[in-house]
């Protein structure tokens, strides 16, 4: 309603400028009161056309809004499932994840352990994905180790390919008997 209003407004005020500039011609230029006026109205009509644009702005932060913000990069998201963080798993456990995929066509989830200081992986797989939520599930499959290791998944978090980074999400977990 008040955007409507501003638009007439400023219609009002266009019409009133079209008509002080045919006074100021007319004049010759010589009538400093219509100089003044049209120079008045101008300025208005800037004014309101400046917050007008500005009101159709939308920004995250409350304190700065602004048009000229470049949208964020397109991000792949990764969520695991509920209760997998420090939970105990088994061999032939599966564990659920979802999988938001905005761009690329691969995820690798595996499961490291920290062997002596330097990452040994455990088990991976690997996922063909498109476009689109994806509900996957990996298997736990590591042999005769037990104790704490680390769930991870690989995928690339940009689609610029100068931004492009491979983005680790992992939780711990216990392997048991």
């Amino acid at each position: 309603m008040k955007r409507t209003l501003a638009l007439i407004g400023l219609a009002v005020l266009g019409i009133a400028f079209a008509a002080v500039s045919l006074w100021v011609m007319l004049s010759g230029g010589r009538s400093a009161r219509a100089t003044r006026t049209k120079f008045r109205l101008g300025g208005i009509m800037l004014s309101l056309s400046a917050m007008l644009s500005l009101s159709s702005c939308s920004g995250d932060n409350q304190f700065f809004v602004s048009c000229y913000d470049p949208a964020p990069p397109p991000t792949n998201e990764l969520r695991w499932g509920q209760g997998v963080a420090n939970s105990q798993l088994r061999n032939g456990d599966k564990v659920m994840f979802r999988y938001e995929c905005s761009f690329g066509n691969q995820v690798k989830v595996m499961l490291l352990t920290d062997d002596n200081g330097e990452a040994r992986e455990l088990c991976s797989q690997s996922y063909e994905v498109t476009n689109g939520d994806h509900n996957l599930e990996f298997t736990i499959e590591t042999g005769d180790y037990r104790g704490r290791a680390k769930l991870c998944a690989e995928y690339d978090k940009y689609q610029d390919e100068n931004d492009s980074a491979s983005t680790f999400d992992s939780t711990f977990v216990l392997i048991v008997d």
